[in-house]
Parts: C-alpha cells; structure tokens; sequence
C-alpha cells in the first residue's frame, strides 16, 4: 500500500481535475511548464521514497525469513531484488524523459509571456524624423488577463500558415495560408483561403509608411522575407516575418488575429504517418505531370483517383500542394479537406503511446505566438468545435481580384465579419463539390 500510494495520489489528483475541468482542459493544465518541472521533481522524490520502501521490505522479510537452501537461494532472492529495482529505476526513468521532453517541447513551440506583444512597435515618422524613416513608440505591456484575450470579442481567429522552413530560417515561402475562425459560445468555426499570390494587401501603420499605396505591393506570400530584410519596418525581433503576414492578414480581414500557428512541410508529413495516415474522400481526380516534392530534389507525376484514400504523409501533402492541373484556388479548397481530416485523426488519449515521437516532430516543425498559459481553453475549445460542419470559404476571383481594390477589401470584411452560416453566405468550392460531413471527433 506505502508502494502504490504515490501514483494512486497522482491519478486520483488527475482524475478529479479531468472531473471538474474536463478532459481536454485537464490536458492543457497538465502541459503547463510549471506543472511539467513539478512532475519531473515529484517523479524524481518518488523514486527515492519507492526504492526505500522495496529495500526496506526486503531487510524485513530477510530478518523475519532468513534465506535457507545455500547460495542458489541467496543468489535467486538477489536476482528478484535487482529486477525490482531496476524495473522501479526504468519507470521513474522514462516519465522524467517524456516529463522533460515535454517541458522543452511546450517551451520551444509556444510564446513563453501571457502576451507576445513586443515592447516597441515602428509609427510613422514623427515630426523632426526623417520623412520615410519609421520610428519606436515604447508600448507599456499590458497586465494579463485571467481570461483568454480571444474570449472578450467571442471568437477565436487563428491565422494557420505552411511553409517551407521554420522561425528564424530565411526565404521561407507562407504558401498556406488559412485564417480559422471559431465562435467561442456555440463551438461553431470557419475556414478561410487565402491565396499565396494576392497583392496589394494592406498594412498596419507604421509598415505602411514605406510604400505609397500604403499596402504590400508584391505577392503576399513574399512578405515574409520581405520582414526579415526590414527589420526598421516591422515588429517582433526574429519572429517579424511571422508577425508580419499575421498583422497584413489582420489589416486586409478587419479582425485583431490572436495569434498564428505555423507547420513545416517535412513536419506535416512526419505528423501524418505517426498518425497513421489520413482518410481522405477526394471530390475528383488530381493530376500532376511535374510535381515538385518538399524537400526539392526533383519531380514525380501525380495521379490521385476520386475517391476515399487513406493517404501517408507524402500523398497528403501531395494532394494537398498540387496545384499544376487547376489554380491556387482549388489547391487551397484541398487544403482545408486535409485540415479537415487532420483534425478527425487527432485524439490525443490515443496517441500516448507515440507521445516521444510527437514532441520531436512538434519541437522541429511548429511554432506559434500563442502564450502557453491559453493552452487548456485553446484546447478545451478545440474540442467543442463542430468538425462536420466547419463552414469552408476562399478569396477568390472574380468576387476578390488578386490585386485587391477597396471593393475587394469591403467583401472580405463582409464574409469574415459572421462567416458561421455556411448555408446563407458560404462561396461555393471547386467543382461544385461538396464534402460529406462528418462526425465529431471526441477528444479522446
């Protein structure tokens, strides 16, 4: 009893949490890094006290029983007390690995403050600057908040980008870009494409000074690197490129983004084949005489049938960047069939047993501003999303010109502003295919 009463106090601990906070959020709380050390130095006590209880009963069964029979006896009974020992040592051993691994995941992949926003920001020239030159307005930070920032305007927007490479890396290329819209009350979300090759985008003061039309002139998925070469223009230190795209999509929305999650190419597919691949029904045949693959080496041709597929981490993203038989715009409606099915395959309680192998794809390959103390309301939100009825939108012509204009722009906020009727206002997708909803997909 003195052995199991250190993890029969932890589950009955974990169990009330999941009991009053739910599982998803008890998920989150769990991954806080504050939580993560105390494990590991818990994990670490335990230990001791257990190693101490196996040697302590074995002095007392050796005093109240004395081995008899010669040395087999003795050597069989060391044997026994060894395996003990050892198999105690590899337990605590391995949930101080994934304690730790876990610890620098977190840390790594999410904003480390309550609020990534940075102590300065670029403004206009003021008077007595040079015209052009931008200048810093000390911003005091804002004191947290005990409630999640997207919760006060009832909607989480969440801009989702893939790219090529990862923070501080230069010439990554955002060629997907989705904004992921939820309504916090209801657990209803919508998804936005947005073209990697629109331009005139607008830009929040201060980047804006540097060009006359106020916006970005070139392709928005260049503005990344675009950031990177001025750090004068933007804000965020080794994250502006980021920010950047964050903030330009924010402008040309009208919406305040909360923040933004970004996935590596290579990451994506190491995510899909640790899941075991992705159920995916295509609404029509893909074709690709030169497809390039992810990691540049060259190109293969693509043939993906109509029909339901369970694709692995090549195919999936395959189907997903493919975009020589058709255009952008119905590469970016696949990209949403694949979020989709992404998040139908994500159940975390299933997954323990993969858990190492996540965390190194996570720490390689994700990276979002988001600030770690949101993480059990992200979570306990994403689980009361409405997977088979996630509204599917895209910006595109002729409704929104690749160049947009000020009408453009006026329909963009139209179509953000309550994008959560798909049937009164959703535009229509490629092929005027409709993918067959599904159900929900419970968090464990």
């Amino acid at each position: 009893m003195l052995f199991a009463l250190p993890p029969l106090t932890l589950l009955g601990f974990a169990l009330g949490t999941m009991l009053f906070e739910g599982r998803a959020r008890a998920f989150g709380l769990l991954l806080q890094p504050e939580v993560l050390i105390g494990l590991v130095i818990v994990n670490a006590l335990t230990l001791v006290y257990r190693v101490g209880v196996i040697l302590d009963a074995y002095l007392l069964a050796r005093r109240r029983w004395p081995v008899t029979g010669g040395q087999a006896r003795r050597m069989g009974t060391a044997v026994v007390l060894g395996a003990l020992l050892v198999a105690t040592l590899g337990m605590h051993a391995g949930a101080g690995y994934v304690s730790l691994k876990t610890y620098d995941t977190i840390t790594t992949v999410f904003a480390p403050d309550e609020t990534p926003t940075p102590t300065a920001v670029p403004t206009p020239a003021a008077s007595g600057a040079s015209p052009g030159e931008p200048t810093t307005t000390p911003i005091p930070t804002p004191e947290p908040t005990p409630v999640p920032v997207w919760s006060t305007d009832g909607r989480l927007d969440l801009l989702l980008v893939g790219g090529d490479a990862g923070p501080g890396r230069f010439s990554l290329r955002t060629d997907t870009m989705i904004l992921l819209s939820v309504d916090v009350a209801t657990g209803r979300a919508a998804m936005f494409g947005i073209p990697r090759n629109m331009m005139k985008v607008p830009l929040p003061e201060g980047p804006a000074s540097a060009f006359d039309c106020g916006c970005y002139p070139d392709l928005l998925n260049s503005l990344f690197v675009y950031a990177g070469a001025h750090p004068e223009l933007f804000r965020g230190g080794d994250s502006r490129g980021y920010l950047a795209v964050q903030d330009a999509v924010g402008e040309m929305t009208g919406l305040t983004l909360d923040g933004m999650l970004v996935v590596t190419l290579q990451g994506f597919v190491r995510l899909v084949d640790a899941l075991g691949g992705l159920e995916i029904t295509t609404p029509y045949n893909v074709y690709d005489s030169h497809y390039p693959l992810e990691d540049g080496s060259g190109s293969i041709e693509l043939w993906i049938p109509a029909g339901h597929h369970v694709f692995d981490g090549h195919t999936a993203l395959a189907f997903a960047r493919s975009r020589h038989q058709d255009s952008d715009y119905d590469r970016m409606y696949r990209q949403q069939l694949v979020l989709l099915a992404l998040r139908r395959e994500v159940r975390p309680c299933d997954l323990v047993i993969r858990i190492p192998e996540l965390l190194d794809i996570a720490r390689d390959s994700l990276w979002t501003n988001l600030p770690i103390r949101q993480l059990p309301d992200l979570l306990a939100l994403a689980n009361q999303v409405q997977t088979g009825s996630i509204a599917q939108y895209q910006f595109w012509p002729p409704d929104i010109p690749e160049a947009l204009t000020a009408r453009a722009l006026q329909r963009i906020h139209a179509m953000v502003s309550d994008p959560f009727n798909p049937i009164a206002s959703a535009s229509p997708n490629p092929s005027g295919a409709t993918p067959t909803p599904e159900p929900d997909t419970p968090f464990c």
